[in-house]
């Protein structure tokens, strides 16, 4: 049964316009004409700080982008870290050793079952919580700001089954430990079961997040299967396969969908050898998930009935939203230098 994918990014505005009163837009504000009124709040002690399993990837730019223009604009200090290499044990650990440090909420991507209980950890510790991009929803967190994961798979497996007519043979790349890519797997699965029996899902192999294992492990899928019609890359490796598909002059003989948006992705679309892309308005992710809490610290939510009596003063789910990105848009998309 198909899911319903998206939150109207209207609605996700009037959330934080309720929430927050502060007019901001959904998007990168544009400068207003009074330049007065354009002016960040007052500096304060305030600190929110943002953890990832993997911060020496390019990914989170546009997330980082708008978790510091929400903190800008609320006059807030922002701080963003993580392991360099993807390591959840690593990330748990500075997520625990923050507490300490006692900032006023903590952003965090959960992308590891184990996180449920640091999470709960730094809760209990009165530091308020909320999850983006993957969540821990078995955990006291306050808000998700981020997709459905499975559902994302959900449109990946629509995607390629419009690509190929609905037949032919089709691998998956994915980081096999990490709990939200192995969602988007099931989401293509269950999709093709249901909607395009003609499609064989005939490789699932780990990438480990690296675009050189991505290019390495391509070369090997196709060499194993050379009737190949489709790769679907889940996570942010895709111009590995672009690469790949280049050394071995297969560069638009094979369909291709990936995910999220690099400057080296978008080239492997306008080079013909990628189809697609998927974004997901990760900005917003970083936007409102600092807005939330903020709000949530300063007591600006506390309006909401039954709050003082348990009820969730902020929304427990925010979609961001999801498009495709293909070569008549993927220029819009690259890096202005």
């Amino acid at each position: 049964m198909k899911r319903t994918l998206f939150v109207f990014l209207a609605l996700v505005t009037v959330l934080s316009l309720a929430l927050s009163g502060c007019g901001a837009p959904a998007a990168a504000p544009a400068a207003p004409a009074d330049s007065a009124a354009a002016a960040p709040a007052a500096k304060t002690a305030q600190r929110y700080v943002m953890v990832v399993p993997i911060s020496g990837h390019p990914f989170w730019t546009d997330i980082k982008k708008g978790a510091q223009d929400a903190a800008d604009q609320l006059g807030v200090k922002f701080e963003f870290t993580g392991p360099v290499e993807y390591d959840s044990a690593a990330q748990a650990a500075q997520v625990e050793q923050l507490i300490a440090t006692k900032p006023d909420g903590i952003i965090l991507g959960s992308y590891d079952p184990s996180m449920t209980a640091t999470i709960n950890k730094v809760m209990a510790a009165g530091i308020p919580v909320v999850t983006f991009d993957s969540d821990a929803s078995d955990s006291n967190r306050l808000t998700y700001t981020g997709p459905s994961h499975y559902n994302i798979g959900w449109e990946y497996g629509k995607y390629m089954t419009k690509l190929l007519n609905g037949k032919g043979k089709v691998a998956l790349l994915t980081v096999l430990a990490q709990t939200n890519l192995m969602q988007r797997v099931q989401g293509i699965k269950d999709y093709f079961a249901q909607n395009a029996p003609g499609i064989e899902v005939v490789a699932v192999e780990d990438n480990k997040g690296d675009d050189q294992i991505t290019a390495d492990t391509t070369k090997t899928i196709i060499q194993a299967h050379p009737d190949l019609n489709g790769l679907i890359v889940c996570n942010a490796t895709g111009s590995g396969v672009a690469t790949a598909l280049k050394e071995l002059g297969k560069a638009g003989q094979i369909k291709v969908v990936t995910s999220d948006v690099s400057d080296p992705i978008l080239k492997g679309i306008m080079d013909g050898a990628i189809d697609a892309t998927s974004y997901v308005n990760i900005y917003l992710e970083g936007y409102y998930s600092l807005k939330f809490l903020y709000d949530y610290k300063n007591g600006n939510t506390m309006g909401v009935p039954g709050a003082a009596v348990g009820v969730n003063r902020l929304p427990v789910n925010v979609d961001p939203g999801l498009f495709f990105i293909t070569k008549d848009n993927a220029s819009t998309f690259v890096t202005k230098k």
